[in-house]
């Protein structure tokens, strides 16, 4: 136990806790989860990745502690009007892995909950494992020694060590030729030959969806459970220029208002990367609301486009979270911020 968890301990069993969820009644918590672990995805990416068994056990403590989940749309209006209640949350679910369907969503109905569903799109019209994850997958999984990639990647030679040091600087070098010089049937024809290479089974990857985004008819499913779906870019990342971010929610819209059969307004910052300078094209493109990778509670007066959400990891201690849900860590970081003025 940390110093940290062992404070958080002390200031829950004498009351902190429940106090703070008094003192933030009319703040709004946000909860980040991104995929869920079919296999063994939370040990290859822990911060990416949930297990089944740990998202089952926070809904069970959400439920037993009396929290409720409502959509962001309206959450965002309740908070305005004041009328959100003091354990009114909302859940949201950044990317639109497969294992949000399979697994995230089963738990969050046995629980009555809802949750706000971000889904880039390329990977939804292109139903093959994500490029850049599988790469760094191959690259953790394999239990090869030695490798050669000198064909696959222009530059580099001889064998290499797919476990030594070098290997992650060969893995994002891999990752940027394939990204920049390859189309996607090119590049899964590339993942492929560098699953055999690391002799990864890649049919067996593939087929298990484990680093793949849901499709069109589960995505279609739900919309008809009544879960939220929302835009996060087509390509997973938002420019700086205007005009590619109009092309990025462009092409995001297109493939989910064709799903959810009505007009999409809320956002998320692909990989949490934002700035104030994305604001204006954002309001051009009729976003009400977007999200980040960042700590902390909402209220009316959060700007709308920086609203912030506590992301909960597989290595997260079960005492922080629930510090950041009752709104006892929030108020720690005011109080720390307004002594360092």
């Amino acid at each position: 136990m940390t110093l940290k968890t062992t404070a958080f301990s002390i200031a829950k069993i004498i009351g902190c806790f429940n106090l703070a969820s008094y003192l933030t009644s009319d703040n709004l918590s946000i909860i980040c989860y991104h995929g869920f672990s079919l296999n063994d995805e939370h040990l290859f990416r822990p911060g990416l990745f949930l297990s089944a068994e740990l998202f089952e056990q926070r809904m069970r403590w959400l439920k037993k502690n009396g929290y409720q989940t409502i959509s962001l749309d309206e959450a965002v209006q309740r908070m305005h009007n004041g009328s959100l209640n003091r354990k009114d949350l909302v859940i949201t679910i950044d990317d639109g892995f497969y294992s949000t369907f399979s697994i995230a969503v089963p738990i969050l109905k046995s629980f009555g909950f809802t949750a706000t569903i971000y889904v880039t799109t390329h990977y939804v019209v292109n139903n093959n494992p994500i490029f850049n994850i599988c790469v760094d997958y191959l690259f953790w999984k394999t239990m090869c020694k030695s490798v050669e990639l000198s064909d696959l990647l222009p530059g580099l030679e001889g064998f290499i060590d797919p476990k030594g040091g070098q290997a992650r600087d060969v893995a994002l070098n891999l990752i940027e030729f394939g990204e920049t010089q390859l189309n996607e049937r090119e590049r899964m024809t590339f993942v492929r030959e560098l699953a055999g290479r690391l002799e990864v089974d890649f049919d067996e990857l593939a087929s298990a969806r484990i680093l793949n985004l849901m499709n069109e008819a589960e995505l279609t499913d739900l919309v008809d459970q009544g879960f939220d779906i929302q835009l996060h870019t087509h390509r997973h990342r938002l420019p700086e220029n205007d005009i590619e971010i109009n092309r990025e929610l462009s092409d995001n819209r297109a493939v989910l208002e064709a799903i959810t059969k009505r007009p999409l307004h809320h956002f998320c910052y692909p990989s949490g990367k934002w700035s104030r300078g994305h604001w204006s094209a954002l309001e051009a493109e009729g976003i009400k609301t977007a999200t980040l990778a960042e700590p902390g509670v909402n209220s009316f007066r959060t700007p709308p486009y920086a609203m912030p959400r506590f992301l909960d990891f597989q290595s997260t201690p079960k005492i922080v979270f629930e510090a950041e849900v009752t709104g006892f860590s929030n108020l720690l970081r005011q109080a720390f911020r307004r002594h360092s003025r």
